[in-house]
């Protein structure tokens, strides 16, 4: 990563940032927020994705941006920053003895070669209040001094900013209100304003994506296939795994149907292979016995989608398999069909993929699901 660049004035954020060690920039965002939803998970990551995007116009290449944005919701309701003290009492009373969700919306965004890469994600934290007294609220409220949005000024006993007029729901988790929070369920941290081991983990994953992210794909060459075959060992068990021989059978039938993702320096990511058919059935046969495949057949037959570990979590399978439904439009195909496991079928309608029904096949003694991509 080139640099991180934090799209937040937050002096929490910062903090956070660098009590987990990542070192980062401040741009923050001028962005006007819109809002198109009312689901406070969907609110956060909307308004993080936004910020992120007006930062990252101003940044060069290999520059990831960071934006985030937390709201303070009870029963769907979100309580963002008081306007005034009569307003953050009313927020504070409303949650005494109660729990309430603190959701984090986070975005990280970078451009390189031409493409943006963007990731997106939301934490949420139940916290759960003690009960307070009136009294109790208002001398909390009065501990710091502060404007409303009229320009008066709020009088308080010494001098300091409060900490509840510039966050969500009126209090802060790691100042004085922390006497009245009874426990939360979830990362503390994410109250405070991000979440910052998750962040952490995750824009590890994002710059290993970044850094892998020059690949091509291209047809299959037959000198491919030896590491196609040791890609499958990799990915499938030795009942369900195809074998050099059959790779072969499959290029040379239907090489049309084969492709392979390759990294800058020549090795084999992943690959995408199949055949064509007369109908819309996947039978079993078709796995070995090349001679049912049909060139000209108006189906596109998925055998299978392999992305070699080290190179997973990066894209390059739905890279490979929307290269698969492309090309196969192309060829004047009517659809393209495959069959998969039952924690694979969100993956593949994501991509656009219907789901069809349970298959009949009983390749390495699985479970199957049939799915059809329809032109």
């Amino acid at each position: 990563m080139k640099e991180l660049v934090l799209a937040s004035a937050s002096p929490r954020r910062r903090q956070l940032l660098e009590q987990v060690g990542i070192p980062y920039r401040v741009c923050p965002s001028k962005v006007e927020e819109v809002v198109t939803s009312t689901v406070p998970s969907s609110v956060v990551e909307e308004l993080s994705a936004q910020k992120c995007a007006d930062v990252l116009e101003r940044e060069t290449e290999g520059v990831v941006v960071l934006g985030a944005d937390t709201v303070v919701a009870f029963k769907g309701q979100i309580l963002g920053k008081p306007s005034d003290e009569e307003d953050a009492f009313r927020m504070l009373q409303m949650l005494q003895g109660q729990t309430h969700q603190v959701y984090t919306g986070v975005t990280l965004m970078a451009k390189k070669g031409g493409r943006r890469f963007q990731e997106t994600f939301h934490v949420c934290t139940d916290v759960t209040f003690y009960e307070a007294s009136g009294q109790e609220l208002r001398e909390y409220l009065a501990a710091g001094e502060a404007k409303d949005r009229t320009g008066r000024v709020w009088k308080t006993d010494n001098g300091h900013q409060p900490e509840w007029f510039d966050k969500a729901g009126a209090y802060g988790i790691q100042g004085r209100f922390a006497a009245y929070v009874k426990g939360i369920h979830g990362d503390y941290n994410n109250v405070v304003g991000l979440p910052a081991a998750e962040v952490y983990h995750r824009l590890k994953a994002f710059t290993r994506r970044l850094e892998s992210a020059a690949y091509r794909i291209r047809p299959a060459r037959e000198e491919d296939l030896r590491g196609v075959a040791d890609v499958e060992a990799l990915c499938f068990p030795a009942a369900e795994a195809a074998g050099y021989e059959d790779f072969v059978q499959r290029f040379r039938t239907c090489r049309d149907s084969f492709f392979v993702a390759e990294t800058e320096d020549g090795q084999l990511a992943g690959f995408c292979n199949g055949c064509c058919a007369d109908t819309d059935h996947l039978a079993d046969e078709l796995y070995h016995d090349a001679s049912l495949h049909r060139p000209d057949g108006p189906y596109q037959m998925i055998f299978g989608l392999d992305v070699s570990p080290r190179f997973q979590k990066l894209g390059i399978g739905e890279a490979l398999m929307r290269h698969m439904v492309e090309s196969a439009k192309k060829r004047g195909k009517k659809a393209v069909v495959l069959t998969c496991k039952e924690h694979m079928i969100p993956f593949y309608k994501k991509i656009g993929y219907r789901y069809v029904e349970v298959s009949d096949s009983t390749h390495g003694g699985a479970v199957w699901h049939k799915m059809m991509y329809v032109f």
